[in-house]
């Protein structure tokens, strides 16, 4: 839902759960995609970069 550009108030709502655990799933999410790409498992395009992988500057160097 998120790659179709619903917010994460509309996620939760759809989904019958809470908005803190919508932002908490996605973190978690980013978390392990980074882990991936820092381990050179995935590559992630330059574009998709979030600003906070971004900021860490490791993951720029694995993607």
């Amino acid at each position: 839902m998120t790659v179709e550009g619903y917010v994460d108030t509309e996620i939760a709502d759809a989904l019958h759960i809470t908005h803190a655990a919508v932002r908490m799933r996605k973190t978690r999410f980013r978390g392990v995609l980074y882990d991936a790409a820092r381990e050179r498992r995935i590559w992630i395009p330059e574009q998709l970069h979030t600003k906070a992988g971004a900021r860490h500057g490791k993951q720029r160097d694995a993607a």
